[in-house]
């Protein structure tokens, strides 16, 4: 594989490491990925799975952002964890730093339709590629300790491993998956369908603002960048399929940050891109099986938070709402702030007060529920 004009092959470490190496790139630069006419003919969109969602999941329990999206599933789940072996605990900090992602289970593995098949495929990845891949943690001083011994094809250590990985599956993805997956189904068929009617270039357009077509160019804003070990004819902000291909994948937790990753045996590379989830499908996604409809808005949004949401349905003012809820009116200013900035509530200030009213993406909420 050749990076950049007329750039050599990349050792396997560098392979591994770029573009995803979050702790060595610079923040802010925009990617461009470069497309030849065979890279166009070998776009598909796919669903990677659940071991996908699992890893992009870990993040979120480390990030307060996106609250009107996650903190139901992010309240649920870290209540949960508290629970979980210290071998989940330990494979989470490996595999998915807070500050860093460096562990790609799913490049390993490749799309994986459900949970047995890409933990079946991960068990059976050659030992070279997952050393290689294991390794990346040696450099920000993360100590593999008996995750290690996986790359060896030690059972005691496999087995520790997929034992973590599914205890915090069964916590986290399991319960949310058939609805996550029609999420992401639903996604993949508008794409393709896109594709299909109105060509490439109409569908890799339709991706904006998360990333920007510029033919023959797709441009991924914000973008980490590549890390500076590259030799000197290694740009860091382009990327050439060169015929490689791309596979695009949509992802439900991966809402901030897309990126490029890089298989080990040579197939196409991975574009994670965010999808556009909104109030009301994150309130039917973290719905659990039986919950009431009231409950599920109380756990996406807190208890106080959504009786504030269904006072400001019929029109009120901070000292309203205050009054309504029980609480002093700077409570109730804070909850409107919140609800607000989710783009669930507009205020507006009139003399020495200040109105609220529910959004349509509010208005859609309540209806929802």
């Amino acid at each position: 594989m050749m990076y950049g004009n007329g750039a050599g092959p990349a050792s396997s470490e560098e392979f591994a490491r770029w573009p995803k190496h979050a702790g060595l790139c610079h923040d802010g630069a925009v990617l461009r990925i470069h497309f030849t006419f065979a890279d166009v003919t070998k776009v598909r969109v796919v669903v990677l799975g659940p071991l996908a969602e699992l890893q992009t999941s870990l993040s979120k329990l480390h990030e307060p952002g996106n609250r009107a999206l996650f903190d139901g599933w992010r309240t649920r789940t870290a209540a949960g964890s508290q629970v979980l072996s210290p071998d989940v605990r330990e494979v989470a900090r490996f595999i998915a730093p807070p500050t860093l992602a460096l562990v790609d289970l799913f490049t390993l593995v490749g799309p994986a339709d459900d949970w047995a098949d890409g933990v079946d495929r991960l068990c059976r990845v050659p030992a070279g590629p997952l050393r290689d891949e294991f390794a990346l943690t040696a450099g920000v001083g993360i100590r593999p300790g008996w995750i290690g011994d996986f790359t060896d094809g030690d059972r005691t250590a496999q087995r520790r491993l997929t034992s973590a990985l599914a205890e915090y599956h069964t916590l986290a993805i399991a319960p949310y998956w058939p609805r996550i997956r029609a999420v992401l189904d639903n996604e993949r068929t508008a794409r393709v369908e896109i594709m299909a009617s109105h060509g490439l270039d109409a569908m890799l357009a339709g991706l904006a603002p998360a990333l920007r077509w510029k033919p023959p160019v797709l441009e991924v804003p914000g973008h980490r960048g590549a890390p500076a070990h590259l030799p000197a004819n290694h740009t860091d902000t382009d990327f050439y399929l060169q015929g490689r291909g791309l596979l695009l994948a949509p992802s439900v937790f991966n809402i901030a940050d897309p990126g490029l990753y890089l298989p080990w045996n040579n197939d196409p590379a991975v574009l994670i891109y965010p999808i556009d989830l909104d109030a009301p499908t994150a309130l039917r996604l973290w719905r659990r099986p039986g919950e009431t409809n009231e409950r599920a808005l109380a756990g996406l949004l807190g208890t106080t938070r959504a009786t504030a949401l269904k006072v400001i349905a019929d029109g009120c003012t901070t000292t309203e709402l205050a009054q309504r809820l029980g609480i002093s009116p700077g409570g109730a200013s804070q909850h409107a702030t919140v609800l607000r900035e989710a783009g669930l509530v507009v205020s507006r200030r009139h003399r020495n007060t200040v109105r609220h009213a529910l959004t349509s993406l509010g208005v859609d909420l309540l209806n929802a529920a």
